[in-house]
């Protein structure tokens, strides 16, 4: 064969490679500059960083002891028979009555019995709520693989010690249901430094619970000013507005984490097909290793592009954050390729991370405040006209509202009250926060007088 037609021959089956070559010391370099960005921004980039920034308690002040000390106990009891969960609200079936209105019978004694077969699980979860910080043992080297069994006990210990402040509260110990609800928001508090996403939807949860009851508690508790007071003071801590901007991070560095010892690996098929529990059939694992890995590095770049987004949003001042994430959110389909599959399975998620943000901060926020409007009745015989009246005897500011940045809403009624928000309409519903198959239109916080004093 003439030596040219050898040199052709040569090139034409060289040239896929040399472009593949090419292709994939561009990305390596974008790629590597993208995580050095990270990096020199101070922020973690390695699973090993990530652990890093969950720091140990001091010796003896870790109440993560006693959160599994009482979590060890809710796996020895037996689980609840259907006769019993038709009788229990919150951890069963049964639906509590509005505030207004008196626990039936035999809902009431359903969870006195529930309580008392609970008692040590209950008064280990307040001993750990005495303690301020709270680290459990978590393997971050496993990645995506890290087993997280206290976040379910955690929103179980929330339950509780709810059904433990509308027992305490239906008997008018308005104090002792005081401590059931601060007790209850540490559930929430607990994974506070954890810096995971799915531990910050966790905390979310939590506390929704403990600020649905706590406008149960105080229809109908008579709480003191001093109780009122305390429970104010827990509920601006929940409030965080950043409370979304450690999820954002630690979410960035589990994303590295899969496209670097899953996607990015020579034997990626079995890889991906472990961390999806065995799911990925075997000709899907083989296309996938005949895929170049610059493709993937240009799909990590584009993740990385769009997660920078996110956690700039995060950081943005309140409330202007949770407008910016919704819209990082919404672009989505526009920014990703269609043919970059990780960050399409991985992306589309974390826009609801900023509305599940926004409205837990509208809990707090009308909570607090509301919790305020009644020291105010304490003191003055009779609600506040405006919430301006609150400042600054009752509040150093009244918090904005995180919908649309303007005060919060606020409406009198024969029965009571609400402090409110805008919902995800924008549209002011007047108050409408109960009801609605649990999805009402506005976000706030409804006190009522019980129906015996109408």
């Amino acid at each position: 064969m003439p030596i040219a037609v050898q040199v052709i021959i040569s090139m034409v089956f060289s040239l896929p490679i040399n472009i593949f070559s090419a292709w994939d010391a561009v990305v390596s370099a974008q790629l590597a500059a993208r995580l050095e960005a990270i990096r020199a921004a101070g922020d973690p980039v390695t699973m090993a960083d990530l652990a890093k920034s969950y720091p140990d308690p001091p010796p003896g002040k870790n109440a993560a002891t006693f959160f599994n000390a009482a979590f060890e106990k809710m796996d020895a009891q037996e689980e609840l028979g259907e006769a019993r969960l038709a009788r229990l609200p919150l951890v069963g079936t049964a639906q509590l009555p509005p505030p207004e209105d008196e626990l039936p019978a035999a809902m009431l004694g359903a969870i006195r019995a529930y309580l008392k077969d609970n008692a040590e699980v209950i008064s280990l979860l307040h001993q750990a709520a005495a303690l301020e910080e709270c680290k459990f043992d978590l393997d971050f080297t496993k990645g995506p693989a890290m087993l997280l069994p206290h976040l379910a006990r955690l929103r179980q210990g929330a339950r509780m010690l709810a059904l433990e402040t509308i027992e305490r509260t239906e008997r008018k110990k308005g104090d002792e249901a005081a401590d059931s609800l601060l007790a209850c928001l540490r559930m929430g508090e607990a994974v506070r430094r954890e810096p995971l996403l799915i531990s910050t939807l966790v905390r979310i949860a939590c506390d929704a619970i403990a600020a649905e009851q706590t406008a149960r508690w105080a229809s109908r508790a008579n709480p003191s000013p001093k109780a009122l007071q305390r429970l104010e003071a827990a509920l601006a801590a929940a409030g965080d507005p950043r409370i979304i901007e450690r999820a954002m991070v630690g979410e960035r560095c589990f994303g590295i984490d899969i496209y670097q010892n899953y996607v990015l690996k020579p034997n990626r098929g079995e890889m991906l097909a472990a961390l999806d529990g065995g799911q990925l059939q075997p000709a899907g694992q083989l296309l996938l290793h005949l895929i170049p890995a610059a493709y993937f590095k240009s799909d990590m770049i584009c993740y990385l592009t769009i997660m920078n987004d996110y956690v700039a949003a995060a950081r943005k001042p309140y409330p202007v954050a949770f407008a910016e994430g919704a819209r990082v959110g919404r672009d989505l389909d526009e920014r990703i390729p269609s043919l970059f599959l990780v960050s399409r399975m991985i992306l589309p998620a974390l826009g609801n991370t900023f509305a599940a943000a926004q409205k837990h901060i509208a809990r707090c926020h009308t909570a607090r405040v509301g919790l305020a409007a009644l020291r105010y009745k304490a003191r003055h015989g009779r609600l506040p006209d405006k919430l301006d009246a609150l400042v600054p005897d009752f509040l150093d500011a009244l918090p904005p509202d995180p919908f649309d940045g303007k005060p919060l809403r606020y409406r009198t009624d024969h029965d009571g009250f609400v402090v409110y928000t805008l919902g995800e309409n924008g549209r002011d519903d007047g108050g409408l926060v109960e009801g609605h198959n649990k999805r009402p239109p506005d976000i706030g916080f409804r006190v009522r007088r019980p129906r015996a004093q109408f």
